[in-house]
């Protein structure tokens, strides 16, 4: 029974699709058929636009101004452009509000020592025998090498300290107030240099030589010894120069060096003794009072 049911509804089913399919095609075939339609050109003409016209423009521009002449805080160049800030008031300016100075280095060196070389034979003093005759006095000399007393007369040789003394003389003047002062000299042959040398009474005398003695606060390893100038030198602290030394002033005149790449200057000074010391001095003798007696012997030292 049941069979029979489902072969009805599948015939049922079947007819139906049948004439649906019927009246799709019989409605196609109804379907208007659509022509497109074209517009020509001349129908909707496009609006034409005017082409602007550009003004030509002459530009003015000043002359360059030379790097000499121009500010110090604005000097620029094509390729390092100009720093330009802003101050508190809104206004443009050349410098830097950023700090960058250093501290600039110290000298480095201060002058310790300047001391001349005194000649190896110095006159201490005398002993006048013969108030008439100056060549028969007894000289008193210093050997400054061996630093010892050294007693000779006029045409004695002396082969230790390498000397002859030659002559003797005192000359007695006297000051527009008559006062009475004596003039004493001594000459020797130094056998070393075969020359002769003048020695003074009251003076020392001194070589050409002088001896510098530099030395430094920041480095206390520096001592730098010169005896002449100009004279270049070098220590950790830079590269120097002894430009002068004088000695009436007991100063030196050092030149340091400056350095392109740290951009330090250079700087020169003059350097003068903390505390100098006063060369000694033997004041002159002075007259003796005159005596007859030609026993009596004229200590001079």
């Amino acid at each position: 029974m049941n069979k029979i049911y489902d072969k009805l509804l599948f015939a049922v089913a079947l007819l139906a699709l049948l004439a649906g399919v019927g009246f799709y095609v019989m409605k196609s075939g109804e379907l208007p058929s659509a022509t497109p339609e074209i517009s020509q050109p001349g129908d909707s003409p496009y609006q034409v636009i005017p082409v602007p016209t550009s003004t030509a423009l002459t530009a003015t521009w000043p002359e360059a101004v030379e790097t000499s002449k121009q500010p110090p805080l604005e000097l620029y160049d094509v390729f390092t452009p100009p720093a330009i800030w802003i101050d508190n008031d809104g206004k443009f300016i050349f410098d830097s509000p950023i700090d960058k100075s250093v501290p600039a280095p110290p000298f480095g060196l201060y002058l310790a020592e300047i001391e001349r070389e005194p000649y190896r034979i110095q006159l201490e003093g005398y002993i006048e025998e013969d108030l008439s005759d100056a060549s028969k006095s007894l000289l008193l000399l210093f050997d400054e090498d061996k630093q010892k007393q050294v007693r000779a007369r006029v045409g004695q040789e002396k082969p230790e300290s390498e000397f002859t003394l030659v002559n003797f003389t005192i000359d007695r003047v006297k000051d527009k107030d008559g006062n009475t002062s004596k003039i004493v000299i001594a000459t020797l042959l130094d056998q070393r240099s075969g020359k002769e040398v003048i020695l003074t009474h009251g003076e020392r005398l001194f070589n050409d030589r002088t001896t510098v003695i530099l030395r430094s606060n920041e480095d206390a390893s520096i001592e730098v010894v010169l005896q002449e100038a100009p004279k270049a030198f070098e220590t950790a602290l830079g590269k120097y120069v002894l430009e002068e030394i004088n000695l009436e002033e007991s100063s030196v005149t050092v030149k340091k060096l400056g350095n392109e790449e740290l951009e330090i200057e250079a700087e020169t000074k003059q350097l003068h003794l903390n505390a100098p010391s006063e060369e000694t001095i033997i004041p002159s003798t002075t007259e003796e009072s005159t005596d007859t007696n030609s026993d009596v012997f004229d200590f001079a030292f």
